[in-house]
């Protein structure tokens, strides 16, 4: 159980990372706050990389006030300051949002399949053969999708498993 309750699929964010990111031509990112079980408020985030800047711009359209922010890693100014995000003595998490497939999605599912059932319970869903839950990550917010039979629901994945 105590597994489950810190299992976090995403990857932290370290320097060479960002240089790979620039590498496959995805400087443009977006840094925003990110809830998960076990890590500390307000101290961890999670970063999106984009190719267009107007993807970006799309991205941080999204975000609620002061709940993150987009940067451009070729801007010396602008990767200085978020290589300072990941300097350990900040006491804060950054992690990457790119690494939830097929896998990792069967773990979430796995490791918080009584808190996802507790949450269909508690929004009331019919069961008409079967649940599916589907997780994905949008506009850098963790997502799942709940569907049976011509029912849907979608929530962040955070708010079924806190």
């Amino acid at each position: 159980m105590t597994d489950s309750l810190f299992y976090n699929p995403f990857m932290r964010i370290k320097e060479d990372t960002l240089r790979k990111l620039m590498a496959m031509g995805k400087p443009h990112v977006v840094i925003q706050r990110f809830h998960w079980p076990g890590q500390p408020a307000q101290k961890t985030f999670l970063l999106s990389a984009y190719e267009q800047e107007h993807e970006a711009c799309l991205h941080e359209q999204e975000l609620r006030l002061n709940e993150g922010k987009r940067q451009n890693l070729l801007d010396i100014s602008q990767y200085q300051t978020v290589l300072k995000l990941m300097k350990t003595e900040a006491g804060i998490g950054l992690f990457f949002a790119g690494t939830i497939d097929a896998k990792h999605e069967k773990r979430l599912q796995q490791a918080y399949a009584k808190s996802v059932s507790a949450y269909i319970h508690y929004i009331r869903m019919k069961k008409e053969d079967h649940y599916d839950v589907r997780i994905f990550v949008e506009y850098g917010r963790l997502k799942a999708e709940i569907t049976s039979g011509d029912q849907s629901h979608t929530a962040l994945f955070y708010d079924m498993i806190k």
